[in-house]
């Protein structure tokens, strides 16, 4: 790690990702540490960069997005050198996140469509990208654990 972060720090963090909501009275005491000190190390880790923002868990299916799909996208050879098609495949409002990788693909986008329709217009819309070779998407049947669930911090064991 860049910057030092100690025990307490991961607990911290632990317990911010699970519910960042949380008063901080009860922050404090739940990791057993006074209120000021508590706020003063968030906003270290803040400071930091360690914390950069704070998210609201939102179920997209209760909001009619009903299908998830990972799409691998092979690009052109000459089209790695086109630095705003990723930028306009992530512009999508659709897509929920987008990533170089090496591998058969050249990208992976992770898109939310409200229905079949829907997905076809959002894949139409990065097929139609000149450097796009072909697409090849996998529909999400079931989330067992989302990336905001990535846990390093359960190493740390809790304050009794």
């Amino acid at each position: 790690m860049k910057n030092k972060v100690d025990t307490v720090d991961l607990m911290i963090l632990r317990e911010l990702r699970d519910d960042c909501k949380r008063p901080m009275r009860e922050l404090a005491q739940k990791l057993r540490m006074h209120p000021n000190t508590l706020l003063q190390r968030i906003k270290r880790l803040e400071k930091s960069k360690i914390i950069r923002k704070y998210h609201a868990d939102i179920d997209y299916k209760e909001l009619g997005y009903d299908m998830h799909a990972v799409v691998m996208i092979k690009i052109k050879k000459s089209g790695l050198e086109d630095q705003n098609l990723l930028k306009r495949v992530a512009a999508l409002p659709e897509v929920q996140s987008l990533y170089a990788v090496a591998g058969g693909a050249d990208v992976i986008a992770t898109v939310k469509a409200k229905n079949r329709d829907d997905l076809v217009r959002i894949l139409r819309a990065i097929q139609i990208e000149a450097a796009v070779l072909r697409t090849t998407s996998y529909l999400v049947l079931v989330m067992y654990k989302e990336s905001y669930q990535f846990n390093p911090l359960s190493m740390v064991e809790e304050k009794d």
